[in-house]
């Protein structure tokens, strides 16, 4: 099936012209409002009239109106279920299809392949509406037009890092805790089977296993299962114990269970409130600063930012008592929000948290076919907000769940983000974000990918879904400048705790760890260039991803091609351009289909016009 799709859509790029990159070639294609496959450049009044472009509208009206019939949606669900179930459980694949329904088939067929878009931007029999390519290039252009000349070196991060260094008098250190993917689930059950059938095991449906050595442990399993309640619980109740007790949290999304196919939008919101009273329980007053991830919301992955979203409304109940006025506001209509930073104990004048909603460049979220550029409008607002701030003088922490830049982060989107933090890279202190599970190291760099400018962190996931050890981190933060120079690695050894020695430790300082001068850009950089040259780092890199889950030899990449593979992935966020650094295609239908039907799909970004 996939194979078949891929040609389809290998003939769709051909016909967009001979570029190796199919969306430049759509790009200067559809230009000036022409259509992406600019028929009517050749063929004038003979291809776009008023009647041709009246067919177009009847047929396609037609098509809609027989595609919104429930008969034929219920048989396409059921056909589509039928041929997933050859890879899955039938039961899986018919309630994550039919959840996903309300709003795969309107914005495929009512938008995408509705009248009004297709027969412009598709076929181009019609004039009106047109819909005017965007080059991201213009948008980069006037972004960095005003750059400040202090910042045309591009190393403005690094520079206050050997300041920090430079300075002999004793400086301030302030501990920043940093959680996400926590995937809770409460229907975990000790001694079901950990390697089910299904996408989620450990429950009372994954049965009993046959071998003993595969049943679900009491603290959870190394296995795709998610958080047993007790592991998730003492996590707050460890952090409580510290000598050193965080003065403020990031929370980067992703509570919920990976049950996609048998979910409300209101059981969703139940692993919310569970996580929010415990960290209230065991932590008491410190500050939380929340973000949704892409589970939060039903169905998985999907947020419109033209109609009120009920997941979005539900979270600003629950997390009202961590927002101010205006932030609560503006969260609860687009899911993001910028808020001064504020600590238990510490003022932390000065500075800011800017929130994303990266459901704006979430490749799966189906909303954005219909969104065509800036979903919620949140780039102008990051771009207000940096101005407001480097204006006052002002740092921010910027916070969200998908990282800028990688596979599942849309490269329209990212490329424009990436020329925001170039811009302000004065503004911004630290860039942390979730969503992969694993503890990664990445390099954030300018919009020539010359210079690294920036570095982005995440924690690991709390649960253990993929093979992971539960991890987070705890940052020191210098308080004077807001930069982390250390990062600590907690885990809770899953197979230590289920053989009955149960508890959250320290695992390692990040420095010390990889022998780091500091956490500046430069030593990153040096780090992951010894990713390439020295045998074993890599290995070590992983194993320390996935909290050393297993033996290290599990994690074994010492060839030239595993290591050069790390090396693009760590040194390019931005993953098309890691695919350049591989010497691979951007879009490659074959052997990387499905993010290249996003990218195509998704991409570029229009302006419509009447």
């Amino acid at each position: 099936m996939k194979k078949i799709i891929a040609l389809l859509i290998l003939a769709l790029v051909f016909s967009a012209g001979n570029s190796t990159d199919p969306i430049t070639a759509l790009r200067e294609r559809s230009k000036d409002g022409h259509s992406l496959f600019g028929f009517e450049r050749q063929l004038g009044s003979l291809w776009q009239n008023s009647v041709t472009c009246g067919v177009c509208h009847a047929g396609l009206n037609v098509m809609d109106y027989i595609m919104g019939s429930k008969i034929v949606r219920k048989s396409l669900e059921t056909t589509v279920s039928l041929i997933c179930s050859i890879f899955s459980e039938y039961e899986v694949c018919h309630g994550a299809i039919t959840e996903m329904g309300d709003v795969i088939w309107p914005q495929i067929f009512s938008f995408l392949f509705g009248a009004k878009y297709s027969c412009s931007r598709f076929a181009g029999v019609c004039a009106s509406p047109k819909y005017i390519t965007l080059d991201p290039q213009n948008y980069i252009d006037r972004v960095l037009s005003d750059k400040p000349e202090f910042l045309n070196d591009n190393n403005y991060v690094d520079l206050q890092y050997q300041k920090i260094a430079q300075d002999k008098k004793p400086r301030k250190i302030v501990k920043v805790m940093h959680i996400s993917d926590v995937h809770l689930d409460f229907n975990y059950l000790e001694g079901t089977n950990a390697q089910c059938n299904e996408p989620l095991c450990c429950r009372a449906s994954s049965g009993k296993p046959k071998n003993p050595e595969d049943a679900a442990g009491k603290f959870g399993s190394l296995a795709d299962c998610d958080l047993p309640p007790i592991t998730g619980e003492m996590v707050f109740d460890f952090v409580k114990s510290l000598d050193e007790k965080p003065d403020v949290l990031f929370w980067t999304g992703d509570n919920v269970a990976h049950d996609i196919w048998n979910q409300t939008s209101h059981e969703n919101s139940d692993y919310t409130v569970k996580i929010s009273e415990w960290l209230q329980e065991h932590l008491g007053d410190i500050p939380v600063y929340p973000t949704p991830g892409n589970h939060e919301f039903f169905p998985v992955n999907a947020m419109s930012f033209d109609e009120k979203d009920d997941v979005i409304e539900q979270l600003s109940k629950v997390w009202k008592r961590w927002l101010d006025d205006d932030a609560f506001e503006l969260f609860k209509k687009y899911g993001y929000y910028s808020m001064p930073l504020r600590g238990e104990t510490e003022t932390w004048d000065g500075f800011r948290v800017i929130a994303l909603n990266t459901e704006t460049c979430n490749h799966q979220n189906w909303y954005l076919f219909s969104q065509l550029n800036d979903p919620g409008d949140m780039l102008a607002w990051v771009e207000e907000e940096f101005k407001k701030l480097e204006q006052s003088g002002e740092k921010a922490f910027v916070i969200g769940h998908v990282k800028p830049g990688e596979d599942a982060c849309l490269y329209e989107w990212s490329m424009r983000y990436r020329a925001l933090a170039e811009r302000y890279q004065h503004v911004i202190v630290a860039n942390l974000f979730g969503h992969t599970h694993t503890e990664d190291i990445n390099l954030f760099s300018d919009s020539t990918n010359e210079n690294i400018t920036h570095m982005v962190f995440t924690p690991g996931s709390l649960t253990t879904y993929s093979d992971h050890n539960p991890q987070f981190r705890i940052y020191d933060i210098d308080y004077a400048t807001g930069y982390p120079v250390r990062a600590h690695k907690y885990f809770f050894n899953i197979t230590q705790g289920n053989l009955g020695d149960p508890k959250w430790e320290k695992q390692y300082e990040l420095t010390e760890e990889y022998g780091l001068e500091d956490m500046s850009p430069a030593s990153f950089l040096k780090l992951t260039n010894s990713f390439k040259e020295e045998v074993g780092q890599v290995t070590k890199y992983l194993w320390n991803q996935n909290g050393r889950a297993f033996d290290i030899s599990k994690y074994d990449c010492s060839d030239n091609e595993c290591m050069m593979k790390y090396y693009c992935m760590i040194r390019n966020i931005i993953y098309l351009e890691s695919k350049d650094c591989l010497g691979k295609k951007r879009l490659d239908f074959i052997y990387d289909l499905e993010k290249s039907l996003y990218e195509w799909f998704f991409g570029p970004w229009v302006e419509k016009i009447e």
